[in-house]
């Protein structure tokens, strides 16, 4: 499962979001107790510049190796603050142009929806940066 940690600041690096996410999980609980806990494998920091406006955002990426121990871990990191940022993580979806349900329809003339929408839903206009922190064995460890 990966989390989308969105809003971040400007000087936040992946090692200060894999540190803050690890302690975080230390804290979460799973039903039943003594079930296993998934371990948090990285951390990413996605740089996304607006083209147009120059405006540039943060958004942070944990990739979890366990859905139950994601879930509850949004949980815990919900409105926990993080640099002086109160944080809203929720689950990262990835969207390609070849999955786009309406252009790889057989018949797609058939469908309202395929005529009401003339443009493309994406932002073509933006620039998306990945900054990743080395990975070392020493980071898996939680």
């Amino acid at each position: 499962m990966i989390i989308l940690i969105p809003d971040l600041a400007e000087n936040t690096s992946p090692d200060n979001l894999h540190q803050y996410v690890s302690s975080c999980m230390k804290n979460v609980w799973l039903l039943p107790v003594f079930r296993k806990k998934g371990s948090l494998e990285k951390c990413e920091i996605l740089r996304i510049k607006d083209r147009d406006s120059n405006q540039v955002q943060y958004q942070g990426l944990a990739y979890i190796d366990d859905d139950i121990t994601g879930e509850a871990l949004i949980k815990q990191l919900n409105n926990c603050h993080f640099q002086g940022i109160n944080l809203k993580p929720r689950v990262y979806h990835s969207r390609a142009a070849t999955k786009e349900r309406r252009v790889n329809l057989a018949d797609s003339n058939d469908i309202a929806i395929v005529n009401r929408r003339r443009r493309e839903r994406r932002r073509s206009n933006l620039l998306i940066e990945k900054i990743a922190s080395p990975v070392t064995q020493s980071a898996f460890s939680i």
